[in-house]
């Protein structure tokens, strides 16, 4: 679904309780700060995937998503996700957008959603990088994250949106993964969205889970590890 669809989401999730009791605004603690960035267990190995549509196969299916999920049509090529084009900072548009547009260069990518009920959805992307390029998107991607621990920006309607972004406790995979939260909020209503990134080989895995209410991390973790044992097979030992 990427950044964009979550804020039309949010947008309905407005409308829809627009006359609701209860609504007040997001008054938990602070989130947790963000850990260290994770370095590679290993030396990332292993060809790289050189056509979308192997690495594609290679993704999760609806079999493994939550209950009450469903596969919804891949996004189109070369969609970006992420906030959008206009963010304050600037380069926070990019947090959640796809592997490949946080690091260009990749040798092949390939994204997945899915829908579940009231408004959750499961957002997956991959790239495959040649050269040892996937350790240096491994890096680039968490390198973004500290310098948009909160930003700001405006959904189709010029509404504006806050964005808050926190560590996230999360097992390791992989060749080395990192997780995070962010809270994207509008008029009083907030989006939960738990995201893992996961180093494989020669390829990097972005997971997004997002729900009207804070997602089960455990889900996330499940989904993580059932998405490296898929890829292995396609990204390396």
């Amino acid at each position: 679904m990427g950044g964009l669809t979550r804020l039309a989401l949010l947008t309905g999730m407005l409308a829809l309780t627009a006359t609701a009791c209860g609504n007040s605004k997001d008054s938990t603690p602070a989130l947790p700060s963000l850990g260290p960035t994770v370095q590679p267990s290993r030396s990332p190995n292993g060809a790289p995937v050189l056509d979308q549509f192997t690495l594609r196969s290679d993704l999760l299916d609806v079999s493994a998503m939550p209950a009450g999920f469903t596969a919804l049509d891949d996004p189109p090529p070369g969609n970006s996700g992420g906030a959008g084009a206009k963010t304050d900072p600037a380069q926070c548009a990019n947090v959640l957008a796809a592997i490949a547009v946080q690091a260009p260069g990749a040798a092949a990518q390939a994204a997945a959603q899915f829908g579940g009920p009231n408004f959750a959805s499961v957002d997956i992307d991959a790239a495959s990088y040649a050269n040892g390029g996937a350790a240096q998107a491994f890096s680039t991607v968490q390198s973004l994250l500290s310098g948009c621990t909160q930003y700001s920006g405006k959904d189709a309607d010029n509404t504006k949106v806050e964005f808050r972004l926190g560590g996230l406790n999360q097992p390791q995979a992989g060749d080395g993964s990192s997780a995070f939260q962010v809270r994207t909020t509008s008029d009083g209503l907030t989006l939960y969205t738990d995201v893992s990134i996961a180093l494989v080989g020669s390829t990097v895995v972005q997971i997004a889970y997002s729900d009207a209410k804070e997602p089960d991390p455990q889900q996330l973790s499940a989904m993580t590890a059932a998405q490296v044992r898929k890829l292995r097979g396609a990204a390396g030992p």
